[in-house]
């Protein structure tokens, strides 16, 4: 190595060479590589440019089109308005005519309103009156007459039901009493009893004037009355619920070995309560035969008591089952709804129950009607409790049921019977009553002495004095005689007026 004239050191031939070589090499490398940058440049940027270019022809085709489709669409937008103006001024033009048109009819109608009243005016003074009176005297008549084809119609209609209502009711009933055939007996209540032969209980119960009857009896109300015989007692009680009561304590008493005043006292408390829970299961066994549900349990308490109760000699619990079933089939035969009928004809009799055991007042189906709707009972089964007996006017099918259920029940064959001497010794009464009122020219006892009818002089009794008289006769029986049910009186008072025409 050869130092510089810097004091640096120098290449030497070799290396100079070297160096040269390998810029040349390098210098014909880049210049290579700058030819095939040049070329690849050229090559894209030909690409771009057709690109482009095509790209430009594209778009300058899609603006010739849209400018084509404006075109289209305006021309179109200008045939449109082209046809509404020409629509316009047709409508215009129907418009014009339809308002001549217009005119044209209000001057008709005024003349034709004018024209009438002329036309009403010289009607009106032709016929001499005036339009409204013409229209009130055709409304008058057209009123009358139909009215009278009203009348015709309502006639023919009630004398159709009348001559078919009897059938019509008699196939009913028949039906009803063909179909019932569930029997229901009971006992027949006892109201004697018989002591026992001698010996020492005999002796213990008419000891000390029978004082363990006397404690009976101020338990259970019931007094014990010896017949001539000397073996029989007859029981005699307010009502026959409280019998029953004393005939069972008297049985039960017999039973006794060694009976006492306190075992005595001890035994009737428990009849009382044990008769109590067999009034009650009566009550509900007949809701159950019935099929009648929810019932107040007071109100088939006293149905239960019914089976302590007869009226002439029928069994007034079955009588009442017997009216629900006959009640019910009715019902279903006439369209009503048979449970509700069963339910009402089931506690059309707990009045007779009240009777005697409250101070109910008036009839006992008036006062059996006010215990069952205070007691939760509806009015559609209420009123034909109080209207059995027509001391409500029945206002409703099921009234009119009912009372024809109970009435069928009480007549059949062999439902009831009265003795002789009873019904003998009413009517005696009945007209020994009438005979101490004057003005009284005869009087009949009907229906089994239900009722009676008095005909009066009608010179002597006048309409005032035959309504005082009614009430009259009717308060002396409800004071001085003792019968089941009631009693009408009824007064009839004729007055009859003749003249004769001489020749």
């Amino acid at each position: 190595m050869v130092a510089s004239r810097r004091g640096r050191p120098t290449a030497g031939p070799d290396l100079t060479e070297a160096t040269l070589a390998a810029e040349k090499k390098a210098r014909l490398e880049s210049e290579a590589l700058c030819v095939t940058l040049l070329a690849e440049a050229q090559e894209l940027a030909d690409t771009i440019r057709k690109e482009a270019r095509s790209d430009a022809v594209a778009a300058q085709a899609e603006l010739e089109s849209e400018d084509a489709r404006l075109e289209a669409r305006g021309q179109a937008i200008d045939r449109l308005r082209t046809e509404l103006d020409e629509r316009s001024k047709e409508i215009d033009q129907q418009f014009d005519a339809l308002r001549l048109r217009a005119e044209v009819n209000t001057s008709r109608e005024k003349e034709l309103s004018t024209l009438a009243v002329q036309a009403q005016e010289r009607v009106e003074s032709a016929a001499q009156q005036t339009r409204q009176v013409a229209l009130e005297h055709l409304r008058h008549e057209h009123v009358e007459q139909s009215s009278v084809a009203a009348q015709k119609a309502a006639r023919l209609a009630e004398e159709f039901a009348r001559g078919n209502a009897e059938l019509a009711a008699r196939r009913l009933i028949d039906l009803a009493c063909q179909r019932y055939g569930q029997p229901l007996p009971t006992e027949r209540l006892v109201a004697t009893v018989m002591l026992p032969t001698a010996g020492p209980l005999r002796e213990r119960i008419v000891a000390d004037s029978a004082a363990l009857l006397q404690v009976i009896t101020a338990a259970t109300e019931v007094e014990f009355l010896t017949k001539d015989d000397g073996d029989t007692l007859v029981l005699q009680a307010p009502d026959p619920y409280k019998r029953e009561v004393g005939r069972l304590a008297f049985e039960r008493l017999l039973k006794e070995r060694s009976p006492n005043e306190a075992s005595v006292q001890k035994l009737a408390t428990k009849v009382a309560a044990d008769l109590e829970r067999t009034v009650r299961g009566a009550g509900q066994k007949a809701a159950e035969v019935l099929k009648v549900q929810k019932v107040h349990p007071e109100i088939l308490f006293l149905v239960g008591k019914l089976l302590y109760r007869t009226s002439y000699t029928q069994n007034q619990w079955a009588h009442a089952i017997e009216s629900a079933f006959l009640c019910g089939m009715i019902a279903e035969d006439m369209g009503i709804d048979p449970i509700k009928a069963r339910r009402s004809a089931l506690i059309h009799d707990i009045g007779k129950v009240l009777w005697a055991e409250t101070e109910a007042v008036g009839s006992h189906a008036v006062s059996g009607a006010a215990f069952a709707r205070a007691h939760g009972e509806p009015e559609d089964i209420t009123h034909p409790i109080a209207a059995h007996h027509n001391d409500e006017k029945p206002s409703t099918v099921l009234a009119h049921i009912v009372a024809a259920s109970d009435a069928l029940s009480g007549a059949r064959p062999g439902a009831r019977r009265a003795t002789e001497e009873a019904f003998s010794t009413r009517v005696e009464d009945l007209e020994r009553i009438c005979y101490d009122f004057p003005g009284i020219d005869s009087h009949f006892v009907i229906q089994g002495g239900r009722e009676l009818r008095i005909v009066v002089d009608h010179q002597r009794v006048g309409d005032l004095e035959a309504a005082r008289l009614s009430s009259a006769v009717a308060t002396r029986i409800e004071d001085e005689l003792t019968y089941p049910g009631q009693i009408k009186v009824t007064v009839i008072r004729e007055t009859r007026v003749s003249a004769v025409a001489r020749y």
